[in-house]
């Protein structure tokens, strides 16, 4: 047998094995649980964006869902467009008593043999920081992480006796920032956080039963990326701007830093917020999720490629944006 026919010989069975892998993946990802009522979920930040929307997802499914809010305003919404399934209940994911109180609660209201089949760590900040990296103080770091990281933890931790109890799953929110660093440097610190720490999770729990996931969305317009809440962020930073730094900038510099923020989103930000949403509805239903999930065209094809490439490239591209 001639080179040529063994080469084409492999390859034709590496495509064939190539199709049956994705055949058999596509079919193991299309698989649900066999039923949703009586699985119990707990979910943060549902006072708006993703987790007030997967709050009144999962209700129409039929889990019964704990929906955490941080005010009182997101707590009555809820409990006005939801069905009984719905439990909201107040929680600041910054505060140990807070999440404690939320414990209790939650334990109490679950029958006697329920723990939680998921708990979604979705409450999240863009934080205080506007400009550069070095613009950036302790208190800057402070804000976001205390909920994009230390909220995570310490949730999840909280929780996690409840969650062995139903051999459920994790899914907290990091972000395309949690794998390509740029822009707001406190926001991708506490991403990249949620990464390690998730990763960490995944494997010390392997053998309980537990599974860990994240999701990764690219930018969406939801009230985090609001344009006015922004530049009320940018004029409140140049007001606390050390002189050193202040000293040398345009008069206008707001209204620069402003636009470039609005033309950035207007550039790769989705307002189908239903993207991200159905990807946490696959990670809580079904059989087999997945452990990341990269949400959004500007996540998969545009900051996706741009992590595998040489540093120097990556960064004259984004320099460009």
């Amino acid at each position: 047998m001639s080179w040529c026919c063994l080469l084409s010989s492999y390859s034709f069975f590496g495509f064939v094995l190539l199709c049956l892998y994705l055949l058999i993946k596509s079919y193991r990802f299309k698989q649900k649980l066999a039923s949703f009522k009586d699985r119990y979920v707990l979910i943060t930040g549902c006072d708006t964006g993703f987790g007030h929307k997967l709050a009144k997802r999962l209700d129409v499914l039929g889990f019964k869902v704990f929906a955490a809010c941080f005010t009182q305003n997101g707590v009555e919404e809820l409990s006005s467009t939801c069905s009984k399934n719905v439990t909201p209940i107040r929680m600041d994911v910054t505060n140990d008593d807070s999440i404690n109180k939320a414990v209790e609660e939650v334990t109490n209201l679950l029958p006697d043999d329920k723990g939680l089949w998921a708990v979604v760590n979705n409450a999240g900040v863009l934080g205080t920081t506007s400009g550069p990296t070095f613009w950036a103080t302790r208190a800057d770091y402070d804000n976001v992480l205390a909920v994009n990281l230390y909220g995570v933890v310490l949730v999840t931790n909280a929780f996690m006796p409840l969650i062995m109890k139903e051999k459920g799953r994790v899914v907290n929110t990091s972000s395309i920032a949690g794998r390509f660093a740029f822009a707001n440097a406190p926001y991708a610190v506490s991403k990249y956080g949620v990464e390690a720490f998730s990763d960490n999770l995944r494997r010390d729990v392997y053998k309980t039963g537990v599974t860990v996931h994240m999701l990764e969305p690219g930018f969406h317009k939801t009230p985090l990326l609001n344009i006015e809440t922004q530049k009320k962020r940018i004029e409140q930073k140049l007001k606390t701007l050390p002189e050193v730094w202040k000293k040398d900038l345009p008069s206008d510099i707001a209204d620069i830093m402003s636009k470039r923020f609005s033309g950035f989103i207007d550039k790769v930000g989705s307002s189908n917020l239903d993207l991200v949403v159905g990807a946490y509805e696959h990670a809580v239903t079904a059989k087999h999720p997945k452990y990341r999930y990269v949400v959004g065209w500007d996540a998969n094809y545009f900051f996706r490629p741009l992590w595998m490439l040489p540093e120097w490239l990556s960064d004259f591209i984004l320099s460009r944006l």
